[in-house]
């Protein structure tokens, strides 16, 4: 019988092993002949009972096949090779010992350590799922990615979650929450809201409301409402209104109206027209 040892170049032809040990049918032309197929044993770098490296090529893959012992009714899968044009996208790079890659069809294992894709990259997409996911670790953090809809960032300082529009990022001193315009930030000291040109703020101390140019401003010392040039101003002690040059003044102790030069005043005991020059008592 003649031998055959060394490497021989096969093509599989299937790998439906109904046997589970890793087997896949070869065609090897150089040594069986055309229309030949044999089932081949693998050569793997693991295996044992309930462990080891199981990856199996696709139907079409171009394999290394080998020969126990030299007989042709005896091969052996021992490796793959790839064709021209067959090398996976991540893999075709400058520096190609600085990057590993597992693809199978439908998911992907990026490391790399070359330029500014340094990281591991994990990704699934069709057939596996309907919508493709990422998952990425690199030196800005931490990236999980849902068809570039739904996704989480973490870094060391923040941590982000969006979904289309809607976005919240927590800080070291804040968490902010978004939608489109609308938008709610929350520090030790304060909330802040905010749609479009429209805002609030509530601190330890206050409350301010605003629509440009108007604001409403609550405090432990009253109320202020600011739409300018007018203004009002309520206070425990009284309230005063103005529209530059006018203003009222309402106090316990009386009333004052003034605009510009003209003032008139108004106590429970008198009238008091343009400081003094009436008065009635």
């Amino acid at each position: 019988m003649k031998e055959f040892f060394g490497k021989y170049r096969g093509t599989v032809t299937g790998n439906k092993d109904l046997m589970y040990l890793g087997r896949i049918q070869v065609s090897v032309p150089a040594v069986l002949g055309d229309g030949r197929q044999s089932w081949a044993m693998p050569c793997v770098p693991y295996a044992g009972a309930d462990v080891g490296f199981f990856a199996i090529p696709p139907v079409g893959a171009n394999v290394w096949v080998e020969f126990e012992g030299g007989d042709p009714d005896y091969p052996i899968w021992t490796g793959c090779f790839w064709g021209k044009g067959e090398l996976p996208a991540n893999a075709k790079v400058l520096d190609p010992e600085k990057v590993q890659v597992f693809k199978t069809d439908g998911i992907t294992f990026t490391l790399s350590n070359f330029g500014t894709t340094k990281g591991l990259t994990i990704e699934v997409a069709k057939p596996v799922v309907s919508n493709p996911l990422t998952l990425v670790f690199d030196d800005n953090g931490i990236e999980i990615n849902n068809n570039s809809k739904t996704i989480a960032k973490l870094t060391a300082e923040t941590i982000e979650l969006s979904n289309d529009a809607s976005t919240v990022t927590l800080a070291v001193d804040n968490i902010q929450i978004k939608e489109d315009a609308v938008e709610i930030q929350l520090t030790k000291d304060s909330i802040d809201l905010k749609n479009s040109s429209s805002t609030g703020k509530l601190a330890k101390d206050s409350i301010q409301l605003s629509k440009s140019p108007a604001v409403i401003k609550l405090s432990s010392s009253g109320v202020e409402i600011n739409n300018s040039p007018a203004a009002a101003k309520l206070s425990s002690s009284g309230i005063e209104l103005s529209n530059s040059p006018a203003t009222v003044k309402l106090a316990p102790s009386g009333i004052e109206l003034s605009n510009g030069a003209a003032n008139v005043k108004l106590s429970p005991a008198s009238v008091n027209i343009n400081n003094g020059a009436l008065e009635v008592i």
